[in-house]
């Protein structure tokens, strides 16, 4: 028992290991004028070839975008010199998952807010230890915002995580009060948590946008579906069970592909087959989102975190 424990701690730190260097490269490359769909191909390529998987697709979160943005097939969106950019991006290996988030910021006048998330990440961080209160972390995550005077996104949250589950059971909450303060649970030791504070110079609570480009298989097609289950099948090797993009299906067959794909998602989405992601927003639709995230394994007295540099 004690010889697979420790094949699977080495499996996350190796899964960790890779998502540093992931959001390196992604500090090399994000620069104004780059295209939003190449840079997430090349960050989750670099996965692959370093020797895992992604846990989900590269979420490329631009200024009052919070989460779930992530490019469409041959999207041209680019990244502008005045942009905030949310890189969220997760590495597993045999299903052991790791989930991490850095801001990369364009704008000198939003460096505050890019740096309060990352300060209450490591507040967070801070309190983390066996039998905490979710609450607890969720309050030093506030506080530090606060103090700094922006809002966390309060109805945004870290998560535990399991193996070939992104979220999963806990939540950590990203505050310590208010109308969302209800969120139960205290960290156990040995169990693996995400924690990803939000920080807005909004109203701190996000909405569901008009675009969804992440999705999940929710359910198999019934014996009856035969039509909806040729389609799972031809692409169900390539998504699996986690989150996905339509990206990872694409061949290079430019836009008659990219059609076909979205004919059959759309298919599979409106019988309940596979769920969707909807991008999130701040419900200022003028305010602007930084987040950090790191992914930790509880200890007795504090935590080893697997996605630090």
């Amino acid at each position: 028992m004690e010889q697979k424990a420790r094949e699977i701690l080495e499996k996350y730190r190796e899964a960790g290991r890779i998502s540093i260097e992931a959001k390196k490269l992604a500090e090399r490359i994000v620069k104004p004028g780059k295209n939003a769909f190449e840079i997430a191909q090349e960050l989750e390529q670099f996965i692959v070839d370093q020797g895992a998987k992604p846990a989900f697709p590269v979420n490329f979160s631009i200024n009052n975008e919070a989460a779930h943005y992530s490019p469409e097939i041959l999207d041209t969106r680019t990244v502008g010199d005045q942009d905030i950019i949310k890189i969220d991006l997760g590495a597993h290996i045999d299903g052991y998952i790791v989930d991490t988030a850095i801001t990369i910021n364009f704008n000198i006048s939003l460096e505050p807010l890019r740096k309060i998330a990352e300060e209450a990440l490591e507040a967070a961080i801070d309190t983390v230890k066996e039998g905490i209160k979710v609450l607890d972390v969720g309050a030093a995550i506030e506080r530090t915002i606060v103090n700094g005077g922006f809002q966390p996104v309060r109805n945004l949250s870290g998560h535990q995580i399991k193996r070939y589950i992104l979220h999963a059971g806990l939540t950590i909450p990203n505050h310590g009060s208010g109308k969302f303060a209800l969120v139960k649970g205290r960290l156990e030791k040995g169990k693996v948590y995400a924690i990803e504070p939000f920080a807005t110079n909004g109203v701190g609570e996000v909405i569901s946008g008009k675009t969804t480009n992440i999705f999940r298989v929710k359910r198999k097609p019934k014996a009856k579906e035969t039509d909806l289950g040729k389609i799972l099948a031809k692409y169900f090797a390539k998504v699996g069970v986690l989150p996905f993009s339509p990206r990872f299906l694409y061949n290079g067959g430019g836009l008659e592909e990219k059609e076909k794909i979205m004919m059959d998602l759309r298919k599979l989405f409106r019988k309940g087959i596979i769920m969707g992601y909807p991008v999130l927003v701040e419900a200022d639709k003028n305010a602007m989102v930084s987040q950090y995230e790191h992914t930790v394994i509880v200890k007795e007295n504090g935590c080893e975190v697997l996605t630090r540099n």
